[in-house]
């Protein structure tokens, strides 16, 4: 069973911003997000942050941060475009969910949380009662070997063909080094496997 489902209780921001200051997930730039700017994220409503904590001991094992986004027809991988039945096909983007930003402390790294992470904020936004309609999970991930493994053993694709053409979207030069890889997970399979259960 998931360690999240059995240990930890989902909190808001509001119920976390005195034990924030200790969270770290051994990112720099990630717990600096968390103890300096997510407040201020929430307050301009730029984005919304959750953690998972701890029932016993309090600890917060995990943090995210989502917020409501698009993805442009154009941008998609051809695959992509064509899952997506006719009268969607002519709108020009498509509503999705940005994972802006998604932690796991340090001390519980390793045991799979990040991928349970995934598979609540996919529940989450492909439930009957989720109060938005949103056709994909969008994240900008960083552009390192680790990370876009992470992402793509849960089922994230690229939403760019290659990088030249990510590159070419953000008018970035062959200089400029392209930091982050935008991707996505397709919510409308997995609710309708959800639903057929």
């Amino acid at each position: 069973m998931d360690f999240i489902a059995r240990h930890c209780t989902l909190c808001g921001l509001p119920k976390i911003l005195n034990s924030i200051g200790s969270f770290s997930c051994g990112d720099p730039d990630l717990d600096d997000f968390f103890r300096n700017d997510a407040i201020k994220y929430e307050h301009e409503l730029f984005g919304k942050t959750y953690s998972f904590r701890h029932k016993k001991n309090g600890d917060l094992v995990s943090l995210f941060t989502v917020s409501n986004g698009s993805i442009q027809a154009r941008q998609m991988k051809r695959n992509l475009r064509d899952a997506i039945t006719y009268p969607k096909r002519l709108i020009h983007n498509y509503p999705s969910v940005l994972i802006g930003r998604l932690a796991v402390a340090e001390g519980y790294q390793s045991k799979n949380i990040g991928s349970e992470m995934l598979n609540f904020i996919k529940i989450w936004f492909s439930d009957p009662q989720n109060k938005t309609g949103c056709r994909f999970l969008a994240v900008d991930a960083y552009n390192n070997e680790k990370i876009l493994s992470f992402y793509k053993s849960n089922d994230f694709g690229f939403i760019f063909k290659n990088e030249t053409e990510e590159r070419e979207s953000l008018k970035l030069t062959e200089a400029e080094t392209l930091y982050t890889r935008m991707m996505c997970f397709d919510l409308y399979n997995h609710a309708c496997s959800r639903n057929s259960d």
